[in-house]
């Protein structure tokens, strides 16, 4: 597929997992302008933006086959921008939740519309390595995120301290801007007539059937991906937090270091387990890619309550999102292998919004959870980060070896 277009849906992916990642950043100042719990926290950013997430993943999927998909995914994105308005104008929790909620709808649309699509048009030994492509993004998206609203408050730290309680409305306000501007771009690319396939959607009956064939696999499967995605959404969600509380940076200098490292780190991750899932090894499946990698996440983040520095935890978080961004992204590789070209578009649509609903709406409530029971003192999130992580880990790894064989079997049967 051209180029330009890969890239122009791989930001449209980016800008998604920023804006989602824009409670991750202000936390510390939600919690102390609108004294909000950690509980609360992890609601906001988890649960309330997966709300609507199955309605518009489901709702939105007669935008797979039609002749406008750019002008529709520039609409999705006008709709997650609606909610970052509403979410920056927000005075009580309600308001925060509904306009999270809306986020999500509009994201829900948009990420499977330009998934689809790539998968459509990416040449099969290279469908891997594609995905891995627009999987990257969104990491990339989160760590800038991270950097620049840590850069963001840290600016409006020096010019405005008097107005520290707005701070967190001011950075959602303006990271809208990029997001206006990719809507327009995509309003003007000119999408080839022949990308627009004429018949309507007719395959979640070739899902269902292939659920009532292999139930267990599917269940395993999911359950992998959706550990994967559990844990990248929880380090994400309470990584600048634990650099904020227990070592002692700003705000804003937590969420840019952390987003520095992540960066570097998780971009890496996503296309390691691309280029392992291309080669289509019969040893190296994309279910022990992911058993592989969920297993190095246990002991990092066991090492973490014990950081004797925000440089040690910062690196401990990096290499652990890593882990489970390889995990993640060998799952969600994987998948195609195991769908006829008719029935990806919606295996595709029940996968994401699955992992999602699970990995980005309970992971990072449940660590709010914990950690309110543990204590705001100490290393009381650490270890609930460690709890979380190592639970979802533990699933993750069993899950995958009850899977193994057969996937293997489906995927002989799809292309054999």
């Amino acid at each position: 597929m051209p180029g330009f277009l890969l890239g122009l849906l791989a930001l449209g992916h980016c800008m998604a997992f920023a804006d989602r990642s824009l409670p991750a950043v202000a936390a510390p100042l939600l919690k102390a302008s609108l004294g909000l719990s950690d509980t609360q926290l992890g609601l906001l950013d988890g649960p309330a933006f997966v709300a609507l997430y199955v309605v518009g993943m489901l709702a939105s999927w007669p935008m797979a086959r039609s002749r406008h998909r750019l002008y529709l995914a520039a609409g999705c994105i006008g709709s997650w921008v609606a909610g970052m308005l509403l979410f920056a104008v927000g005075t009580e929790i309600g308001v925060l939740v509904a306009g999270r909620a809306l986020m999500g709808l509009g994201q829900a649309a948009y990420i499977p519309l330009a998934l689809g699509l790539i998968v459509e048009q990416a040449a099969p030994l290279q469908r891997g390595r594609t995905m891995a492509v627009f999987t990257a993004a969104s990491v990339v998206g989160r760590g800038a995120a991270l950097l620049a609203g840590g850069a963001l408050l840290a600016m409006l730290v020096r010019w405005a301290p008097a107005m520290a309680h707005t701070h967190w409305r001011l950075l959602f306000l303006l990271m809208t801007g990029p997001n206006l501007v990719l809507m327009l771009l995509l309003l003007t690319y000119r999408e080839p007539p022949q990308w627009a396939p004429a018949a309507p959607p007719k395959h979640f009956a070739g899902i269902l059937a292939t659920v009532r064939e292999r139930p267990g696999l599917v269940a395993a499967y999911l359950c992998v991906a959706a550990a994967s995605v559990l844990v990248t959404q929880t380090l994400g969600a309470w990584a600048p937090s634990v650099l904020q509380r227990e070592h002692g940076l700003s705000p804003g200098t937590a969420a840019f270091t952390f987003g520095a490292a992540l960066l570097v780190a998780s971009p890496l991750g996503h296309f390691l387990a691309g280029t392992l899932v291309d080669r289509r090894s019969p040893r190296l499946t994309p279910l022990a890619i992911a058993a592989g990698a969920l297993a190095l996440v246990v002991p990092l983040m066991r090492l973490l309550p014990e950081a004797s520095s925000a440089f040690a935890a910062c690196g401990l978080l990096a290499l652990a999102s890593l882990a489970g961004g390889t995990a993640a992204v060998a799952a969600l590789a994987g998948l195609p292998q195991m769908l006829s070209g008719a029935a990806r578009d919606a295996g595709l649509r029940l996968f994401l919004a699955f992992v999602t609903v699970v990995g980005a709406g309970l992971g990072p409530l449940m660590a709010g959870v914990v950690s309110d029971q543990l204590g705001a003192g100490g290393s009381g999130l650490s270890e609930a980060l460690f709890d979380v992580c190592a639970a979802a880990g533990a699933v993750g790894i069993a899950a995958a070896a009850v899977a193994s064989r057969s996937w293997r079997r489906a995927v002989a049967g799809v292309t054999g």
